[in-house]
């Protein structure tokens, strides 16, 4: 800090001892009051330092946590969402250890919808049924969920072709490769045909009826 020379009246340094122009000794008194200067203006510095510090990494700290609960956000659902959106509409259906097949039913075509019997699907449980002709129509099943809700899909598996399967405990499997998928959500469990459980197709419940639009199942195409 510059201080004035008591004898000239030159700005000098708070630090000399004599003033660089008269020769003058410098009182201590202006050395103490600039050295307390210089003191606080470094002590003031330090602190709006720290201040500006603390205020960076607090708005560093809001921008990624407004960055990581938008990403958060905007992550992919995981599951099935056709299976996700279908409703709670039956009794969740708890099925046996040892083992529950295939129940054989007959469906009707009408007004491009396949109507398939709900309060039968609700008794049996789980269900195939064909569309089209009975040799070459597409197998297709449906089986209540251990939520209620009714899952409707095309019976395949399609890796190893089989068309048949059965479902224990809170599982369903393939009858032909043992692959796994966990009931409520078709995910899978085991097996080699793990990444094609049956393909869900979405049914509304109409009445008595579960219905599934025609054109879904008549332009279904195999996944691999």
């Amino acid at each position: 800090m510059a201080i004035s020379c008591s004898a000239c009246g030159k700005a000098i340094e708070s630090s000399t001892r004599f003033c660089t122009s008269c020769g003058a000794p410098v009182s201590e008194r202006a050395q103490s009051k600039g050295n307390r200067h210089d003191k606080r203006e470094r002590v003031l510095g330090k602190q709006q330092s720290g201040g500006r510090n603390r205020t960076t990494l607090i708005a560093t700290g809001l921008v990624v946590a407004v960055i990581g609960g938008w990403v958060v956000l905007n992550l992919p659902s995981s599951g099935n969402p056709v299976l996700k959106a279908l409703p709670v509409v039956a009794t969740p259906a708890q099925y046996s250890r040892a083992g529950q097949q295939m129940a054989a039913i007959q469906v009707r075509i009408e007004n491009g919808k396949v109507n398939v019997p709900l309060d039968e699907v609700k008794e049996k449980k789980f269900v195939k049924f064909t569309y089209g002709n009975a040799g070459s129509g597409l197998p297709m099943l449906a089986y209540v969920s251990g939520e209620g809700k009714i899952v409707t899909a095309v019976s395949v598996c399609e890796p190893c072709n089989s068309n048949a399967f059965h479902i224990k405990g809170d599982k369903i499997i393939c009858n032909s490769c043992g692959s796994t998928w966990e009931l409520n959500t078709l995910e899978a469990v085991s097996g080699s045909c793990g990444k094609y459980p049956p393909d869900v197709v979405p049914n509304t419940i109409v009445g008595k009826d579960i219905q599934i639009d025609e054109q879904i199942v008549a332009r279904w195409q195999r996944r691999v």
